[in-house]
């Protein structure tokens, strides 16, 4: 087997929160908490999870714009903090990320040409002729006309700001592309235009991803595999059919019925949502035990003071639950479905 391209070792973020005159650091916020990630090259790996929840916050880490407080990131096998300085502007030319706004990602006095030839100029390429050519290239591999080129963002659409932006990240040919949830701002028929366009990009330039949502519906086709966040916190992990037919954290069956269209196509049920009222936890008061247990409607004593331990359920497919192992049993007591564990009819 090959090397993954990303490989992430117990990473964590927090901040500081400091009050006072002086400045004095009074409690610290758990944005994310130990998460492990290992992306293949060429496959997708999604994270899924609600807004507030570390996702953004995980990319930017990864990229290098804010420093990590705890972990590892390995790109091909080496440590990032033991890289050259030489080696490590090397892997930001590899690594693109795909902003989620289109809107403020992309300088408005800039035309597409400076904001697609300035990465490119960063790099090291000076020959005009050159950069024009590259720039031109990957604007038709997005589906835009070169002519767009001379274009402000101002005057484009929604669809084709977002499609600029995919053009920035593939410019400098990366092999590695963080995508921080690239249609949420769009509707529904551009949502659909954009993953076919990525998914055929991948393809032809070979790329891996790791691509963030917060709906399981948009990740369904792209993603080969699947992790679920909450709380800056990795509550189940698994190959995308797993998570769709046999997923075992109650988080991951909230996901699932609260997209109508995968719920009704995984189960022959009416839609129903297994969630406590309330919101996620405050990441500078995070709860004991499961962070999920204030929301959770199968919570016990043992989930309110005991943290579940990272669980394999089947090769690849990992859960952080205490009654993931024993799904079957949990459902001949009241659940409707014994794939899911937790699925309470």
């Amino acid at each position: 087997m090959s090397e993954p391209i990303l490989k992430v070792v117990n990473l964590k973020k927090h901040y500081p929160i400091r009050k006072g005159m002086f400045n004095k650091q009074v409690a610290t916020r758990y944005v994310v908490d130990g998460v492990d990630i290992e992306i293949m090259p060429g496959e997708t790996v999604a994270l899924v999870g609600e807004s507030g929840c570390g996702k953004s916050v995980l990319l930017r880490v990864l990229l290098g714009i804010e420093d990590a407080t705890e972990g590892e990131i390995y790109y091909y096998g080496k440590n990032t903090k033991e890289m050259s300085k030489q080696e490590s502007r090397r892997i930001r030319k590899k690594v693109q990320m795909i902003f989620q706004d289109a809107a403020s990602a992309l300088h408005p006095r800039f035309t597409v040409m400076e904001s697609l030839s300035e990465p490119l100029l960063l790099g090291g390429m000076k020959n005009k002729r050159e950069i024009e050519k590259r720039v031109c290239e990957t604007l038709e591999k997005v589906g835009m006309d070169a002519s767009y080129r001379f274009r402000s963002p101002g005057s484009l659409s929604g669809g084709q700001r977002q499609r600029v932006l995919i053009a920035r990240s593939l410019v400098e040919r990366p092999e590695l592309i963080l995508a921080d949830e690239p249609i949420s701002a769009l509707d529904v028929s551009l949502q659909a235009q954009v993953l076919n366009l990525l998914m055929d990009l991948q393809d032809e330039y070979k790329l891996a991803m790791l691509f963030v949502a917060h709906d399981l519906a948009v990740v369904r086709q792209i993603a080969n595999y699947i992790m679920i966040v909450y709380a800056g916190h990795i509550l189940e992990a698994a190959p995308s059919s797993e998570i769709y037919s046999n997923a075992h954290h109650p988080y991951t069956q909230v996901l699932l019925e609260s997209a109508p269209s995968i719920s009704r196509g995984v189960r022959n049920e009416d839609f129903h949502l297994n969630l406590k009222v309330g919101d996620a936890p405050d990441p500078a008061n995070p709860p004991s035990g499961c962070v999920f247990h204030t929301r959770c409607v199968y919570a016990d004593e043992r989930c309110r003071t005991e943290v579940p331990e990272k669980r394999e359920i089947s090769p690849g497919h990992y859960a952080c639950c205490h009654k993931a192992k024993t799904a079957k049993e949990f459902a001949q007591e009241g659940c409707a479905d014994g794939k899911g564990g937790c699925v309470k009819s």
